[in-house]
């Protein structure tokens, strides 16, 4: 794996590690297909029975990496490999809303874009204080993906929600612990050792009672609106993806984010 690093613990609880700190860890393609081998090995791994997903370096996730961006040679090939990438991610997010075992998100740092949409996915989010999370869908002109369009007003209310996915407010670690999204707040060096503490206290218990457990909480009927909520975002990325406006919005984006680096360095 080049994006990620796993690391296995006793008792079946398997550590995944977003690993490209030294951009953030942001989603480049290879990314997303690798998380999703991840979660087939958890779908047909029996001996796995708790995930722990977490970031190397100073970010959790930063999101799309709009540097990663190629020039397409036609109309024609950016359709089918945008579209081919989008199947990756639709895939990649029903297999995290299927998953048959709980997901603890340990969040060390800045959650952005669909590493802040997916938290809402996993069974139990604990972060460091210093962390911050943002939706930037609109800035991109882009529309809301990770079943967010769901998760996000289900668990922080419309209007928060709202906040988030349409004007891209940055929301610090402390008020997500507030509004019920983040559930435990962990000093930065306890991060990583409590989640997998936790995942091997909850891997030490009857299975069956969790799976029980899992499924009343998230019933089949959530479920299944969950995977058809992932089908129509999905849908309607793609559309905005191949959108003028959108690739307008990137290319300003980028470089914006490009002279501020230059900034820096000077």
């Amino acid at each position: 794996l080049k994006t990620l690093k796993l690391e296995w613990h006793s008792e079946g609880v398997l550590v995944m590690a977003l690993n490209r700190p030294k951009n953030m860890n942001s989603m480049v393609p290879e990314s997303y297909s690798e998380w999703k081998q991840v979660m087939e090995l958890v779908h047909a791994t029996p001996d796995i029975r708790v995930l722990v997903i977490t970031g190397n370096g100073r970010a959790f996730c930063a999101g799309q990496d709009l540097s990663s961006a190629k020039p397409f040679a036609s109309k024609k090939e950016e359709q089918e490999v945008i579209y081919q990438r989008n199947e990756v991610t639709r895939t990649l997010t029903n297999l995290l809303i299927t998953s048959p075992v709980p997901i603890i998100a340990a969040v060390n740092g800045p959650a952005i874009g669909y590493g802040c949409t997916i938290l809402a996915l996993c069974d139990l989010v604990i972060s460091v204080e210093s962390a911050v999370f943002r939706t930037p869908f609109a800035e991109l002109a882009f529309c809301a993906e990770g079943c967010s369009s769901v998760t996000f007003p289900r668990i922080l209310g419309p209007s928060v929600a709202n906040d988030m996915i349409l004007f891209g407010r940055t929301i610090g670690a402390k008020e997500m612990h507030q509004r019920g999204f983040v559930a435990r707040l962990v000093k930065p060096e306890e991060l990583v050792p409590k989640a997998v503490g936790l995942a091997k206290q909850l891997a030490g218990r009857s299975q069956e009672a969790i799976r029980v457990s899992r499924s009343l909480i998230r019933t089949q009927q959530f479920v299944d609106e969950l995977v058809r909520v992932n089908d129509k975002e999905m849908g309607e990325l793609y559309k905005r993806i191949t959108s003028d406006d959108a690739k307008q919005a990137v290319a300003k984006l980028f470089a914006k984010l490009q002279a501020r680096e230059a900034k820096s360095k000077m």
